[in-house]
């Protein structure tokens, strides 16, 4: 099955007035994260996938626009999220047939992704890396990573 990763887009930054959860995104990410997730969507085929999200406000707002253009089946909110032990994030998904797309933070990805794939990626804001994952096996293969700027790189499409 499809494991997906996504970084939140662009978020205005931190003060003393805006904490940190609470970052909403920037009209710029915004518009970066509609792009990644068109381009994901003709990627999948248009497969409905589930979406799990961390509790900050930028993932969320990431994950709303996902949801828009893709068809999400299940949309979740988790604080596992916020953990960097890929193990902890398995254990409160759902596993079907359907790509699971989570929209998380760029230390967690990055550790998700080389738990995952063996792949180390530099997650931009509003980038994706598609991972077919098997769950029984726990090993998988990165075949496509998206961004704003760059299309995408990965397996070609059939």
């Amino acid at each position: 099955m499809y494991l997906i990763f996504m970084r939140h887009g662009e978020a205005v930054a931190q003060t003393d007035e805006i904490a940190n959860r609470e970052r909403k995104l920037t009209p710029q990410g915004k518009k970066d994260v509609r792009k990644v997730s068109r381009l994901l969507s003709r990627f999948l085929k248009e497969k409905s996938l589930h979406v799990y999200f961390s509790p900050f406000v930028r993932t969320r707002q990431t994950a709303r626009i996902l949801a828009e253009e893709c068809f999400a089946e299940g949309f979740h909110m988790t604080e596992e999220l916020l953990q960097g032990d890929f193990s902890v994030v398995a254990n409160h998904i759902m596993v079907d047939a359907s790509p699971v797309v989570l929209v998380s933070h760029h230390p967690f990805l990055q550790s998700y992704l080389l738990e995952t794939a063996g792949a180390a990626i530099e997650f931009e804001t509003a980038s994706i890396a598609v991972v077919d994952y098997d769950f029984q096996w726990r090993k998988g293969k990165l075949l496509a990573y998206f961004t704003p700027e760059l299309k995408r790189i990965g397996k070609d499409e059939e």
